[in-house]
């Protein structure tokens, strides 16, 4: 089979990884090794996130070598378009016909943005067009013969616009990241792969009679391999020191700072246990990038100062200290109002780590019975699950070896397999 690849989220997140661009990168390099695939990669987006994608790929031996659709003719297209804008722009304002320097330059970038780098000439002999998350050019879905797939992570931004700040029938999207474009691009011809049995259910509901339920499929992605027991005690310790976590139990917290993560809930818990239980060596780590509407969050710390010691703000975590800083958490709390998959519990649960998340969405089929599921709001019940983790030893045991258990059912191989018969029957379908 022959396999077109849509990397764009690559270029995108290349300096600093998303969950989003975790799996798309684990999708790339292992389809790599699938010898009934003849893999290419391509970007559907503009000339900027082609470039930034190409330099990506560069970084990455392993996929260095794979072919990038129109990789030469691109850059002398992308050179001509700005040699002759430069030429234009310098006539235009000599006419004075611009009186702001800065409008035919955005116009520029508009132009950029709006010429398509893909060459659909190439794609004619490919067998499946895939996108793992944006949406399927036109162009691409009217080449003959060409199955185009697209992955479905999640519709949050579209069912709860509130978590990111949207206004419900106003919704403005980041060019580069406009999950309603994706799905407008499904039509009854396009195969769908989503990420849990709960996205499949919200796309089924939201697109109605307009897209063919067979042809939706249900793969679930894999943590990393970076991802693992670690039970070497001086990593542990090194990478506690480094990110200024004293040498005590600590519960941690991975995720963006946003309101949809209910950050602030994890806090109150957590405030509350160590309060009432007068607990004096127990912290609470929060890990992960600043999002969007977090002020909340650091507001609730300045107004207990009894926190301002006891909890951990240490940002972005490089992916070698990952597997140490989960494996040397007393448990991992996740209390989202709503994932698409949820892919930190798997990674903790990979580590061998105790998990509480919520009882919502797509959790459960990802934690199952190998950790504490409650309601997102229920505030009594997470500081008494935290504290019957903190004080039973064996209970952690049999929680860390359950978490161990539950994470072998979701692995990239079954991934990859799951995903190349979805893409065999689509061609069986097609013929």
């Amino acid at each position: 089979m022959n396999i077109t690849y849509d990397i764009s989220l690559l270029g995108l997140c290349k300096r600093s990884k998303s969950g989003l661009s975790r799996v798309t990168e684990a999708f790339a390099h292992r389809i790599k090794k699938e010898k009934e695939c003849n893999l290419t990669f391509c970007t559907s987006l503009s000339f900027d996130v082609w470039e930034d994608s190409r330099q990506y790929l560069e970084s990455d031996p392993y996929l260095a070598d794979t072919l990038f659709i129109s990789q030469s003719n691109n850059r002398n297209k992308r050179q001509k378009i700005y040699d002759l804008s430069t030429k234009a722009m310098s006539v235009i304002h000599k006419l004075g016909l611009f009186q702001d320097r800065k409008l035919p330059y955005t116009l520029l970038r508009l132009l950029d943005y709006n010429f398509s780098p893909l060459d659909f000439n190439d794609l004619k002999s490919q067998d499946i067009f895939h996108s793992p998350y944006h949406a399927l050019p036109e162009k691409v879905k009217k080449i003959n013969n060409l199955i185009t797939f697209i992955t479905v992570h999640d519709l949050i931004p579209i069912m709860y616009p509130h978590f990111f700040g949207l206004e419900p029938n106003l919704l403005k999207f980041d060019k580069n990241f406009n999950l309603k474009e994706a799905l407008d691009s499904i039509d009854e011809e396009t195969w769908v792969i989503c990420a849990s049995h709960s996205t499949k259910n919200d796309l089924c509901n939201y697109l109605k009679n307009k897209i063919d339920v067979n042809k939706i499929f249900v793969v679930y992605p894999g943590a990393s391999d970076i991802f693992y027991p670690c039970l070497d005690m001086d990593k542990i310790s090194i990478t506690k020191k480094k990110y200024g976590i004293p040498d005590s139990p600590y519960i941690l917290s991975l995720s963006t700072l946003e309101p949809r993560k209910n950050i602030e809930h994890t806090i109150r818990c957590f405030l509350n246990l160590v309060q009432q239980e007068k607990i004096k060596d127990l912290y609470l780590v929060l890990a992960g990038n600043k999002g969007w509407n977090y002020e909340g969050i650091f507001q609730l710390i300045t107004e207990n100062k009894d926190l301002q010691e006891r909890l951990i703000i240490i940002g972005y975590v490089q992916d070698e200290d990952l597997a140490a800083l989960y494996s040397g958490a007393l448990v991992f709390v996740y209390p989202s109002f709503y994932e698409g998959f949820g892919l930190p519990p798997l990674e903790a649960m990979q580590c061998g780590t105790p998990v509480i998340t919520s009882n919502t969405s797509s959790l459960p089929e990802v934690v199952g019975d190998a950790g504490f599921m409650l309601d997102p709001l229920d505030q009594d019940g997470l500081s008494q699950s935290i504290l019957q983790i903190y004080s039973d030893f064996s209970l952690r045991q049999v929680l860390s070896i359950k978490s161990r258990e539950q994470a072998k059912k979701f692995s990239w191989s079954k991934c990859i397999q799951e995903t190349i018969t979805a893409y065999k029957q689509s061609i069986s379908s097609r013929d």
